[in-house]
Order: C-alpha cells, then structure tokens, then sequence
C-alpha cells in the first residue's frame, strides 16, 4: 500500500528547464461518488402538495391583485357585427401568376433605380474630391475657403433658453382652463 502512494507522488513531480528544476502538482486523491437517495415519489408529490397549499393561503391572504380596465378598445357593437366583414375573393391562378411576375419586375426595377442613384452620388463625391486635389494643389486659401462650411446651405434657427424664467404653477393659471387630473391609480 505505501508503495503505491509512493507511486501516485512520484508521478505527481516533473521536471522543467531553468532554475526551478523541479516542482510537483498537487496531490489528488477521490473517494468513489456517494449513492443517490431514492426519494419515495409519493412524499415526492405530498411535499409538492404542502408547498401549493402554502402558496394558495399567502395568495389568499394578499387578496386578488386589482386589475386595470382596458378603456382604449371599447369599440362600437355595429362595427362588431358579422355583416359587416367583407368576405375574401378567391383569385385565379392566372392572376396571381401576373402579379408574382409585377412584384418581381417592380423589385427589379426598384434595384435598378437604387444601383443608378448610387453611382451618380459615388461619381459626384469622387469627382468632388478629384477637383479639391486640384484645387489645392493650386493654391491652399481657395481649399481652406472651399471646405468651409455654408451656413446659408441649410438655414437653422435654434432658440436658447428665454430671458424669463417659467411661471410657477402655470398649470393653475392656464389660459386653456382649468386642469384636473382624472388619472386612476392602480396598485
């Protein structure tokens, strides 16, 4: 027996370049996993059963939580009525070939259209660089001048803040009348 233990250590060393020769990892040892307790289902399902019995009287002692009026979709009963719905057409297969083939031959022609616009833009910005080359090579003042911004290109009027403060309790005081706050609190 200690010749094996012998064995696991001397195993457990190796050795390395440097001046740190040896080292050794450390030992492990395990113990075979321990069985499983098989628990019986029925207590199993008996101790479920006291848990939801626990659940069920916090619930009920917490009272039904209320809960929030749907007022947005009151929709009118005449607007709900089955005469009113328009029944669905039945389409040839003809017609549904021809409009498989319009959907197509838009989707094309929409690809087409959007290749055409993207090359006259990538055209008009290399042709835009290709002149500021050749303008600076000119002179630097007409390229520094050039790649200015223009704020006249894109005129925007932006407000600061005012030179009054806001009225407190504006609300109160409101030229559109009087406000009251209807809002139903649900907790």
């Amino acid at each position: 027996m200690a010749s094996l233990q012998n064995l696991q250590l001397v195993r457990s060393f190796f050795t390395r370049a440097g001046g740190l020769s040896f080292r050794a990892t450390q030992v492990l040892r395990a113990e075979p996993p321990k069985k499983k307790k098989r628990a019986d289902p029925k207590q199993e399902q008996m101790r479920q059963q006291r848990l939801l019995k626990k659940l069920k009287k916090i619930q009920f002692k917490m009272g039904d939580p209320e809960l929030k009026p749907i007022v947005d979709f009151n929709v009118d009963r005449k607007l709900m009525e089955d005469e009113r719905k328009r029944e669905e057409l039945e389409i040839d297969h003809e017609t549904s070939e021809e409009r498989a083939r319009l959907q197509k031959e838009w989707s094309r022609y929409k690809f087409q259209q959007h290749v055409r616009e993207t090359n006259i833009l990538k055209e008009a910005i290399r042709s835009q660089t290709k002149a500021l080359e050749e303008l600076r090579l000119e002179s630097e003042e007409l390229y520094q001048a050039a790649i200015q911004r223009d704020p006249n290109l894109f005129p925007v009027l932006i407000t600061g803040p005012t030179y009054t403060p806001p009225i407190n309790d504006y609300s109160a005081v409101s030229p559109d009348g009087d406000y009251i706050d209807v809002t139903k609190q649900y907790k």
